[in-house]
């Protein structure tokens, strides 16, 4: 059985921007912020919400980290 900390190693390597928790970032075709509040990187995925908070909060969701683009 292979360690399942290689198996993250190897995800972390493939994905191409630095994404943190706590950034705000654009997703692919939107120009809306959202900021990240979750990272998954066996399974490639981020949880996301809408950046500025609305006043009655804003909903999160799962996206793939591929999704993703840095705030540059």
């Amino acid at each position: 059985m292979k360690s399942t900390k290689k198996v993250i190693e190897k995800t972390r390597t493939k994905i191409n921007e630095n994404i943190n928790q706590g950034d705000c970032v654009h997703l692919k075709n939107q120009e809306e912020l959202f900021q990240v509040l979750g990272i998954d990187n066996a399974y490639e995925k981020c949880w996301v919400r809408e950046w500025p908070l609305n006043p009655n909060g804003s909903p999160v969701f799962e996206i793939s980290i591929q999704q993703v683009s840095t705030n540059h």
